[in-house]
């Protein structure tokens, strides 16, 4: 769920990177939140795949899929801000991109459900997803 809705974003980002009309601290800004979006995911998939889940695991998925989402509310709207002027065809491409993007938000479980459950995991008590 993550790696999508980050693909999407990335490949949004990368038209951004790839128009020299974008001033380099924007692009530089965008490179640097899609990369650490993405090193965040790929850690995690990576400690999946060589330990396998537990509960320590799942809370990090959970620590790291809010940021993630954090850091798509923050790129994808400045991404299509910066590529604004485009042509049609282009633009539909853009808001396709930004609206697969955009999905995180909407898949369980929700922010506002998962406040109780981290904080007893942080002092040691049981991490229940409702």
């Amino acid at each position: 769920m993550i790696g999508s809705h980050l693909g999407a974003a990335g490949a949004l980002v990368e038209r951004v990177l790839l128009d020299d009309r974008v001033p380099e601290s924007e692009r530089v800004w965008l490179l640097v939140e899609t990369e650490g979006a993405m090193s965040a995911a790929e850690g995690l998939a990576r400690r999946i795949d060589d330990g396998g889940p537990d509960e320590s695991t799942l809370a990090d998925s959970l620590h790291i899929r809010y940021c993630v989402q954090d850091a798509l509310s923050r790129m994808v709207p400045r991404a299509v801000d910066l590529l604004g002027d485009l042509d049609s065809t282009a633009s539909d491409e853009v808001d396709h991109l930004a609206t697969c993007a955009n999905g995180l938000a909407l898949h369980p479980p929700a922010r506002f459900r998962m406040t109780g459950p981290p904080a007893a995991y942080l002092v040691d008590g049981p991490l229940t997803i409702t």
